[in-house]
């Protein structure tokens, strides 16, 4: 019976058994037969003997859940148990994040708003069924925008997918999001609804407007004050709702987070494994005994958005966008010396709220998701303070509707300049894409209304980002479309937050079988 162990090296080939090659990475489950191939021969090379490498006999997954048999090189390190997984799915315009713990917990951070998260996570989740669904710790909803969350229900409905690797069965146990629930664009009249109206109950202290109708469970919301992607979301709540029951002999938690909650209460299960979260927003205030967050303002299309140090204050229109942009979940999550600062899609304005809103705050981290999908609506000072080792934004290509120009050059520009030193990272999953030409393409729908065909392009490579660690050191990487090439890097980080850079990864290259 073969062992599971993980790769304990950079990056690893494996010869396969048909001939070809594939990569392993630090982390990387496999199933170590027990069986050594020992060397039994040896050849003479230039007057000198040359003995044959010894050889492993294991079995892993490759990205697309396909089982893989061959050979890794005997020197190749193993360990018994695995690293924090952290990965960021390209989900073109949207966020779709999983970490897995060193213990194999589950965590779904956002999930875009197509089928692109899905069909990424049931082949790397391969095997889920509704029998034996993939138990998922958490999923943390940054905020209330399709793009970050109507992916998600995708997953539900993968269920019905009777294709091969495209199925994926989850049962999670806790839904985390930020409390604010999205209405339709209009009133059961079909008048257009206002941007202060988007969600719910509001109440004006002085000169400011709060939004104070923020929800633990979005399915205490009526149906008729939901928008579309929020009615799809609570009905896959209810579907995860009566399977939790089923597996885990509890309901769904579903509750809102903000800076005031208990992190270590509602992240408990990460405990054991030494894994700490602090949550810095959304900050929430006081409304005559309610907690309300303030509407947001368009920000002016100004040079100072360019710089983001000191913005002066807003004087737009209130903005719905800005608003649940700007109250997104930001949390920053710890394991050992490794940082990771997760900020969803916040602005300049919540981003300098928050650097002044909590006494003694300290967000330095050495992984930054970069907020809102590299929008130039940034505050550089936030990014300063943030001094990044790897910075990651969330953006791709999906149609000319969902076009915003991300990420921004001056948000490029700003993270480089924000960056705790050199070398420094900066990754994107819109680069990290790859795409072979195929030639011209014929389809029939297309050709009904265009009387033509269209250029065909395949992707063979999904833009997707790696982080791993064990608490000190981290290799961060991504994909290539040709087999063997990667942009990987490796660094340590002591207890003071110095960082030190290896010069080049490791790659330990595969038996000739």
């Amino acid at each position: 019976m073969a062992s599971i162990e993980f790769i304990d090296d950079d990056i690893v080939t494996i010869s396969r058994d048909n001939g070809t090659e594939w990569e392993l990475y630090w982390g990387d489950p496999v199933h170590r037969f027990p069986t050594k191939d020992v060397p039994t021969t040896e050849s003479v090379v230039a007057g000198k003997k040359k003995q044959k490498i010894g050889r492993l006999r294991v079995a892993t997954h490759d990205r697309e859940g396909n089982l893989v048999m061959g050979f890794i090189s005997a020197d190749v390190k193993l360990r018994p148990k695995s690293i924090l997984r952290f990965s960021m799915i390209d989900v073109q315009q949207g966020d779709g994040m999983i970490i897995e713990t060193p213990e194999g917990k589950v965590i779904f951070i956002d999930g875009g708003d197509n089928k692109l998260f899905a069909r990424h996570a049931a082949a790397r989740y391969a095997g889920s069924m509704k029998s034996k669904p993939q138990p998922v710790e958490a999923i943390i909803i940054t905020h209330g925008d399709a793009d970050h969350f109507e992916g998600l229900t995708e997953i539900k409905v993968s269920e019905s997918d009777g294709r091969p690797g495209k199925a994926l069965f989850i049962a999670p146990k806790r839904v985390f999001h930020n409390g604010m629930v999205k209405r339709p664009g209009k009133f059961a009249d079909d008048k257009d609804r206002p941007d202060v109206a988007m969600f719910g109950a509001t109440k004006t202290v002085g000169d400011q407007l709060y939004a104070t109708e923020l929800v633990d469970d979005p399915r205490s919301i009526a149906e008729t004050e939901r928008n579309e992607p929020f009615n799809g979301w609570c009905k896959a709540l209810d579907h995860w709702d009566r399977r939790c029951l089923e597996v885990h002999g509890a309901p769904l938690n579903v509750r809102r987070l903000d800076h005031l909650s208990d992190p270590a209460t509602a992240f408990d299960f990460l405990v054991e494994e030494n894994i700490s979260v602090e949550l810095f927003g959304p900050i929430v205030e006081d409304v005559d005994g309610v907690p309300g967050v303030p509407f947001l303002r368009k920000p002016s299309d100004d040079a100072w958005l360019m710089t983001g140090i000191e913005a002066p204050p807003q004087k737009g229109s209130y903005s719905a966008s800005h608003t649940i942009n700007g109250h997104s979940i930001n949390m920053r999550l710890r394991f050992g010396n490794v940082h990771f600062l997760l900020t969803g899609d916040m602005n300049q304005e919540s981003m300098a709220r928050t650097r002044t809103a909590i006494p003694g705050i300290n967000f330095k981290s050495e992984i930054l998701k970069a907020p809102h999908h590299g929008s130039a609506d940034f505050d550089q000072a936030f990014l300063e303070q943030a001094s990044p080792v790897v910075s990651l934004i969330s953006s791709g290509d999906e149609s000319v509707a969902k076009e915003h120009i991300h990420p921004r050059a001056t948000l490029m520009a700003g993270l480089g300049k924000a960056s705790r030193g050199m070398p420094a990272i900066i990754f994107n999953t819109e680069l990290a894409a790859f795409f072979a030409y195929r030639g011209w393409s014929v389809d029939q729908e297309i050709t009904a209304k265009q009387e033509a065909g269209y250029e065909g392009f395949e992707r063979l490579n999904f833009g997707i980002i790696h982080i791993r660690t064990n608490g000190e050191r981290v290799l961060a990487f991504t994909h290539s479309g040709k087999r063997g090439l990667n942009e990987a890097y490796r660094f340590d980080v002591d207890v003071d937050g110095k960082v030190t850079f290896a010069s080049k990864v490791s790659k330990r290259a595969g038996p000739k079988i």
